[in-house]
Order: structure tokens, then C-alpha cells, then sequence
């Protein structure tokens, strides 16, 4: 019975994991705008006519804390909330998202070969100097064995530091 529940656990687990990767893979190649060369802030702001004074006030700060709150956004140096602030009094929504590059399966695909690939290395470098070596088509049989065994790990099998 012990071992049901352990691997219902795992089970469990497993679909949460597959669950967080649709929803992340499902921004996959989303054509987010970027930042503006001056920053969402003032683009908004000047496409509604609004002056810096004007948006000031309404927020309570002084037209030199708008500008410089557009020019930390431009920089990077902004909080969400400070930008959420702005929004609001802007009539816009604020939009964060992460967008990967490539799907969750690549990711994580690719990270494992990684690994594989440094762990045979180094293998193979041991077996050398004792003078044993595997033809290469088993070289490749134990490469994708190892990144498998890698992806069903997961988790510190994946993402810890790789040593040099």
C-alpha cells in the first residue's frame, strides 16, 4: 500500500508538471510587443495628449516624478507596481509575461543533452586513459539512454550547476 501512494504521489506530481508546461508553452512564439524607444509610459501618455504635469497630477506626484519614472521605466529600473500605478491612471491594463522561446519539451530536451553530453565526455575520457572505448554507435545508445534517464529525473537533475 506504501508504495501506491508513492507512486500516486509521483503521478500527481508529474500531471501539475505537465500542466505548468501547457500553460508556458501555450505563450510559445507570441509576438509580445516590445519596449518602445522612450517607454510604454510616455508613448501612451504623448499618443493621448496627456502632458507629464497632467498625468502628475492625477497621481498626485510632481511632473519631475513622472519623468523620472518614464525615464526608470526606459532604463529597466521601474516596479511593477509603480507601473501598474501609471497604467491605472493611463486607462491601460499592465501586461507581464514570460514568453519562452521555445517549447517546455525543447527546453528541457536540450538541457538534458547538456548534461549527457559533459557526463559521456568525461566518461569517456576516463575510459580512454584505461584504455576501454565503445564504438560509436553504442556511444550514441548510451548518450540517449542517459539524457532519458536525465528528462525522468528532472527537477536537480536538470537544473543544478553544471561543474566545469
Amino acid at each position: 500500500m506504501h508504495f501506491i501512494r508513492s507512486n500516486s504521489k509521483s503521478t500527481v506530481k508529474k500531471t501539475v508538471i505537465y500542466q505548468y508546461r501547457a500553460i508556458a508553452n501555450s505563450t510559445v512564439g507570441f509576438n509580445l510587443f516590445k519596449k518602445t524607444k522612450e517607454g510604454w509610459v510616455r508613448t501612451i501618455r504623448t499618443a493621448l495628449g496627456m502632458s507629464g504635469s497632467q498625468l502628475g497630477e492625477r497621481m498626485g506626484l510632481s511632473r519631475n516624478r513622472i519623468s523620472v519614472l518614464e525615464r526608470r521605466e526606459v532604463e529597466g529600473n521601474i516596479t511593477l507596481n509603480q507601473l501598474q500605478e501609471l497604467g491605472e491612471q493611463l486607462n491601460c491594463d499592465l501586461t507581464y509575461a514570460l514568453v519562452p522561446r521555445k517549447s517546455m519539451e525543447d527546453i528541457i530536451d536540450e538541457r538534458a543533452a547538456e548534461i549527457a553530453f559533459r557526463s559521456l565526455d568525461t566518461n569517456s575520457q576516463n575510459m580512454f586513459l584505461e584504455a576501454q572505448s565503445i564504438d560509436e554507435e553504442a556511444q550514441k545508445r548510451l548518450f540517449n539512454q542517459l539524457k532519458e534517464q536525465i528528462i525522468e529525473s528532472g527537477g536537480r537533475a536538470l537544473w543544478n550547476k553544471i561543474k566545469e
